[in-house]
């Protein structure tokens, strides 16, 4: 084959595609991204502002609200971290594929 990628890439890449721990990180990003409107209302509820705009400025600079965010950050951060394993895996398998069409074509010449 070559040397671009080789047996062992496309077993790693296989590897990684076949893992479900990717899904499983999105999967908690979403549900940190939901969960964000809930600890937005629950914290606006407890404020003692009189409009909604206040209250919502106020829920926003609590430390539950902070906190929360950087745990969607954290989610997030792995959830793409995943998705680029992901398309780099399947870069390789693509770049396998047409290598070896390619040396099938040769060897027909």
């Amino acid at each position: 084959m070559s040397t671009l990628v080789t047996d062992k890439d496309i077993e790693g890449a296989l590897a990684i595609l076949s893992d479900e721990t990717g899904a499983a990180v999105r999967a908690s990003h979403d549900f940190m991204t939901e969960l964000s409107k809930s600890v937005l209302a629950k914290l606006k509820s407890e404020c003692n502002e009189k409009t909604a705009s206040a209250k919502e400025d106020w829920a926003r600079c609590q430390p539950m609200y902070t906190d929360h965010l950087k745990k969607v950050q954290h989610f997030a951060e792995e959830s793409y971290r995943w998705r680029q394993r992901y398309a780099a895996a399947s870069a390789k398998i693509e770049l396998y594929r047409t290598l070896s069409a390619n040396n099938r074509r040769l060897d027909r010449l």
